[in-house]
């Protein structure tokens, strides 16, 4: 069951009118712009300002403060769309380190150090039997409480395997968040990514819109 829950930035309908409005404003930030406070540097991942940190049996640490990072997306597939039995049925936000995105933006590459940090939040309670409810906006799927962790990491090194890039759960409930987690088995989150993923074991054409430079911005 664990692996149809992974999936990190997994693809499938996604649910935009409604979604984008309601995850809390987030935006991308001017390329050189982003948090500054608590960033470090790691020689391994020279352009990385907020680089991984691993224990010393691997284990990747929780990245701190995630949410003043570049908010990406949210892909959502609800049950009221998939017969009720929808894989991942919360919303997907997910967010990258400010180097990162403007290092994409330059360069249609993520760089070493990339982390895409995966947080789940539950539909709020539902009026119909789709899952849906009414708000001043109109009829819609609403997030509510958060609901899990999960994260994957570009490093060449460790990763080789899988195409370069790592995957990790830290739990699928409410936080408090695990304070580190192990790589998942290739069978539970890179394959899907190696077989299905649109671009660098990234399912990219779900956040095209929000990675693209703004005109006139």
């Amino acid at each position: 069951m664990l692996s149809k829950r992974m999936g990190v930035f997994s693809g499938g309908a996604t649910v935009a009118a409604v979604v984008a409005l309601a995850i809390a404003g987030w935006a991308p930030q001017a390329e050189g712009a982003g948090p500054k406070t608590g960033s470090t540097k790691d020689p391994n991942y020279p352009r990385i300002d907020f680089p991984p940190v691993w224990g010393k049996s691997g284990d990747l640490v929780q990245p701190k403060d995630f949410r003043r990072w570049v908010f990406i997306g949210s892909p959502f597939t609800p049950h009221g769309l998939n017969g009720g039995k929808a894989n991942f049925p919360e919303f997907h936000n997910v967010y990258v380190q400010p180097a990162a995105y403007s290092a994409y933006q330059a360069t249609g590459k993520w760089p070493e150090g990339t982390m895409m940090v995966k947080e789940l939040q539950l539909v709020d309670k539902s009026e119909f039997p789709d899952g849906s409810r009414l708000e001043s906006s109109g009829r819609g799927y609403f997030p509510g409480a958060v609901n899990g962790l999960d994260v994957s990491v570009k490093d060449s090194k460790r990763f080789k395997e899988t195409k370069n890039w790592g995957y990790f759960n830290f739990n699928h409930s409410a936080p408090p968040y695990l304070r580190a987690a192990k790589a998942r088995p290739i069978g539970e989150c890179a394959g899907c990514h190696i077989a299905n993923a649109h671009e660098d074991m990234v399912y990219v054409n779900l956040y095209k819109p929000i990675l693209s430079t703004l005109p006139g911005n």
